[in-house]
């Protein structure tokens, strides 16, 4: 009887504490979801990407699945110190391995809320130029101009400086050319702004050729000329600037002018 009793009784508990961890369960994932909803409503009305409000969303969750782990473990009185100090061990283990993935991911909060450019602008990153492909909370993707696709962390966009091609509308090219020091450039001036006019993709009224000054070459000094015009679009950059260029090779063959270099 006395057994019997016992057995009772703690069948009793026992569904007692089950049915406190399926209240738990189910508060914490009700919770969850009415948040969830709310933040997702919120990053609508207010323009937020959707991949920023799916990581808030994440974040919340694993926070209240880990307040409801413990609320779980105090029910059956299972010691809540020692499982927070393992986890407390484990999470500085996490935390440590994954510093760049966490400075990455705050950093590409303001990439996200800021816009500085979209998919399919054109952006140069310390010297990488290409298209954007894809944006994601931790990284930017980028297509260049060879066909690499290179991944951008977050964290170094926000730490250099970004230019935009494709919101800057119209760029300036700039070709340096030299010259041996005996050579005519008022002639070779007029034959570089005749060339750039016929041109399909360059300004004809923003053409510019400057003498810059000198340069040795071994023993020699050359002229050193700067080729200036505007274009529209700077996905058109290489193809422009190498026309020109085949242009003006013809054109000075033909008076007999030396380029030294280009």
């Amino acid at each position: 009887m006395v057994f019997e009793s016992l057995f009772a009784d703690n069948i009793n508990v026992f569904i007692e504490r089950i049915g406190y961890v399926i209240i738990i369960i189910f508060t914490a994932s009700f919770t969850a979801k009415t948040i969830a909803t709310i933040i997702s409503r919120i990053g609508k009305k207010s323009g937020l990407p959707a991949n920023v409000t799916r990581w808030i969303n994440k974040i919340i969750t694993y926070f209240i699945g880990f307040i409801g782990l413990v609320l779980i473990l105090d029910v059956f009185h299972l010691n809540i110190n020692t499982f927070l100090a393992s986890f407390g061990i484990v999470g500085l283990i996490i935390g440590l391995s994954s510093q760049a993935i966490i400075s990455n991911f705050i950093a590409g909060i303001p990439v996200m809320l800021e816009k500085p450019f979209y998919r399919g602008d054109i952006i140069d990153i310390s010297g990488v130029q290409g298209t954007v492909e894809d944006i994601s909370i931790r990284s930017t993707r980028i297509k260049t101009m060879d066909g690499k696709v290179i991944t951008v962390p977050n964290s170094t966009l926000t730490s250099n400086s970004v230019i935009n091609y494709s919101k800057a509308g119209r760029i300036q090219v700039r070709i340096p050319i030299s010259f041996p020091p005996e050579a005519d450039l008022e002639k070779i001036k007029q034959i570089m702004i005749a060339a750039a006019k016929d041109i399909e993709g360059i300004r004809p009224y923003h053409i510019e050729v400057l003498s810059t000054g000198m340069t040795l070459s071994g023993l020699s000094k050359n002229i050193i000329v700067e080729y200036r015009f505007w274009i529209d679009r700077f996905i058109e950059k290489d193809r422009i600037s190498s026309q020109v260029l085949s242009r003006i090779k013809d054109d000075f063959k033909n008076e007999q002018i030396i380029m030294t270099s280009v």
